[in-house]
């Protein structure tokens, strides 16, 4: 069901936001993004409302895009938020925290341990870097618009056209809010599970393993069989980080998350499932990948020599279709990091067994 926000008059002569509130069980709401396919997202959010206060599961990508948000949320109920869960450290998942923190100083905030260092670190290094970088990727989203080119060069499609305006607008909305930009820490943190008790139900948080991340979390609603996946399911096109994901554990880690046996299910981007085939499919995506890369890395190949090895145009297909983004996007975000992922984990354990192998002999 969307539930539609309840707007002042000043407020209902401006766009819609863009993003709804979908019910998916008794006081357990999805905020949905609905930007048009592109090279920019923004995150998913589910809300759970129970007797005393609200569960938040992850903010967005700046204070301006949660304040959005949260004034939906307000629609639903007047209790103040209590726990924000971030799904992993990521800008689009954390940079919304301060909203939250502003407007309930006594929310817990709830993360994996490890993002207490990476996000005044390695976090930090690359937004800044990023904010750097975004007018230049402006003008050259720009450049396509105008001359009816998409970024290889091809003639632009529909699709590619809506989204290369969705991605200046998100670029223009962060740009705005850098200034402001400012990280709030995990107040408490989860490596393995942590179960929050409310009069209504039970909220499992839990980590299952590295992925998209190592801080991947997930939260878990077993009596409503609801699962929260953070970035460990993206559609329509999976999101990898060659430094920074797991592809060799992905699989694995999904195959925990199918075995929850979820009948619905909220990625970090895009629509609300009802079953697990999708999920299914990205895990076959990343044992493939980590399968083909696995024999190539144990024999001390190159990567580039192995990149010649691996062949993803099925899965390319599945995924991407006929779409020209979309198979821009799996190549962007897919054949390129998923490879160098798996390449540096199997790599690091050939190297690790072959220490272990020299002590001992």
């Amino acid at each position: 069901m969307v539930v539609a926000a309840v707007l002042s008059p000043i407020a209902a002569q401006a766009p819609a936001p863009p993003f709804e509130l979908q019910k998916l069980a008794d006081g357990v709401f999805a905020s949905i993004r609905t930007e048009p396919i592109g090279l920019g997202v923004d995150a998913n959010n589910l809300f759970i409302i129970d007797d005393d206060g609200v569960v938040v599961v992850d903010t967005n990508f700046g204070p301006s895009s949660t304040r959005q948000v949260l004034a939906a949320l307000r629609t639903l109920t007047d209790k103040p938020v209590e726990v924000i869960i971030n799904t992993h450290p990521h800008d689009d998942h954390v940079l919304g925290n301060q909203v939250y923190r502003d407007a309930f100083p006594e929310a817990e905030f709830i993360a994996h341990p490890s993002v207490k260092e990476y996000l005044p670190g390695r976090g930090a290094t690359n937004r800044k870097s990023q904010v750097q970088n975004l007018p230049g990727f402006a003008t050259a989203l720009k450049g396509a618009l105008s001359k009816g080119t998409n970024l290889t060069g091809a003639p632009i499609t529909a699709e590619e056209r809506s989204g290369y305006e969705s991605d200046l607008r998100m670029i223009d909305a962060s740009l705005k809010d850098s200034p402001s930009f400012s990280d709030v820490l995990p107040t408490g943190t989860v490596d393995s599970k942590l179960t929050l008790t409310r009069r209504k139900r039970s909220i499992d948080i839990l980590h299952l393993g590295r992925g998209h991340t190592a801080a991947d979390l997930v939260v878990h609603l077993p009596q409503e069989g609801i699962v929260a996946t953070g970035d460990l399911v993206v559609f329509p096109i999976p999101l990898v980080g060659g430094d920074q994901s797991f592809v060799s554990e992905w699989s694995g880690t999904l195959e925990k998350l199918i075995a929850l046996k979820p009948t619905i299910i909220v990625p970090g981007h895009g629509p609300v499932m009802r079953d697990t085939s999708y999920v299914r499919m990205v895990a076959d995506l990343f044992a493939s990948v980590t399968l083909q890369v696995g024999s190539a890395a144990t024999a001390g190949q190159p990567l580039e020599e192995v990149r010649k090895t691996v062949n993803l145009s099925e899965f390319r297909q599945r995924f991407a279709g006929d779409s020209q983004l979309k198979r821009f996007l799996f190549g962007n975000y897919v054949t390129g990091p998923a490879v160098a992922s798996a390449y540096r984990l199997l790599s690091n354990e050939r190297s690790r067994d072959r220490s272990r192998s020299i002590a001992g002999s």
